[in-house]
């Protein structure tokens, strides 16, 4: 836990986190079919897959029924998850997904940090691979909400550390590359809840 009050936006431990492979899964794609119901606090995602659109309508209901913040922590690192590791979807290496989730003032450097260690390889899967091999993730299993005190930009907060598993689409990428279990901190400014780090398991 000591850890955690250590990292900041720009510390987040993702080098072998977000080395671009696949992540083989057994679990099939979703076959329904969602209609996006946005909300007043968060970006609707942008070319969301199905995938997303369910977790953000979970969002969505959840802002608009009050939900607590243990709950919202949760909702808001599975949400960040979805749109930040699903490349699918994306348009290229300049489209980081996930970007509304994080604190306004470090939304710039945390784009410019994920295209370089992470979106980066965007091109590269598609010129041995092709886009329908680009990771998707499909599902997920929220090990773990722990209250914690979490340190951001020099001051604490309360928060919490949301551990996840997450599962990817079937793709023709190698399938032990891309991490799949990892804690990601969430933080409430002024009762909107924030991802400030990730932390590979």
């Amino acid at each position: 836990m000591k850890h955690f009050t250590k990292l900041c936006l720009l510390g987040l431990c993702m080098c072998s986190l977000l080395t671009l492979y696949g992540c083989g899964s057994k679990q099939k794609e979703t076959k329904e079919t969602y209609t996006l119901q946005t909300n007043s606090v968060y970006e609707a995602p942008t070319h969301p897959t199905q995938e997303q659109i369910r977790e953000y309508n979970e969002l969505s209901n959840a802002i608009q029924n009050n939900a607590d913040s243990k709950k919202m922590a949760e909702l808001v690192a599975v949400n960040f998850a979805y749109e930040f590791f699903t490349l699918k979807e994306k348009t290229g290496k300049e489209d980081v997904g996930g970007l509304t989730f994080i604190p306004k003032e470090k939304q710039e450097e945390f784009k410019d940090y994920a295209v370089y260690k992470y979106y980066n390889n965007y091109q590269a899967v598609l010129s041995q691979y092709s886009k329908d091999d680009l990771p998707s993730v499909i599902l997920h299993e929220v090990n773990q909400v722990t209250p914690s005190s979490l340190m951001y930009n020099q001051a604490t907060y309360d928060g919490f550390i949301v551990s996840l598993t997450l599962k990817y689409e079937e793709s023709k990428l190698p399938s032990d590359g891309l991490k799949t279990v990892m804690k990601v901190s969430v933080i409430e400014i002024d009762n909107i809840s924030y991802v400030i780090a990730v932390e590979d398991q």
